[in-house]
C-alpha cells in the first residue's frame, strides 16, 4: 500500500471503523492510520514533500479557551499535565521510533 492515497470512505472501509481523529494509533494492531487533507483550504496545513515520500503533519491543535491565544499559534505539548501523551505526543514518538528502525 505504499504511495497509496484514500478517500475517508476507503480508508473506515479497509479499517472497519468509523475514523474520527486525525491520529488512530494501533487501530489495526500493528498498523496506525493518519487523516490528513492536502484539498485547498484544508484546516491543516499538512502536505507532501520529497516526491511523496515525506509528509509533514501539522498535528492537533491546542483547545480552544477563552482568553487563550489562537490555538493556531500554540503547539500542543507532548504530555497532559497528568503526564499521559498527547495524540501529538504519541506520533512524535511513533515517527522517531520509525526512523530509529
Amino acid at each position: 500500500m505504499d504511495n497509496e492515497i484514500l478517500s475517508y470512505f476507503e480508508m473506515c472501509q479497509r479499517e472497519g471503523t468509523s475514523l474520527q481523529q486525525g491520529m488512530n494509533f494501533g487501530i489495526g494492531g500493528d498498523h496506525s492510520v493518519i487523516l490528513t487533507s492536502v484539498r485547498p483550504n484544508a484546516p491543516y496545513d499538512d502536505r507532501f514533500e520529497e516526491e511523496g515520500t515525506v509528509l509533514i503533519y501539522e498535528g492537533h491543535d491546542v483547545r480552544r479557551r477563552q482568553g487563550a491565544p489562537d490555538p493556531k499559534t500554540a503547539d500542543q505539548p507532548a504530555v497532559f499535565p497528568t503526564g499521559t501523551l498527547t495524540q501529538n505526543g504519541r506520533f512524535h514518538i511513533a515517527a522517531t521510533d520509525y526512523k530509529a528502525g
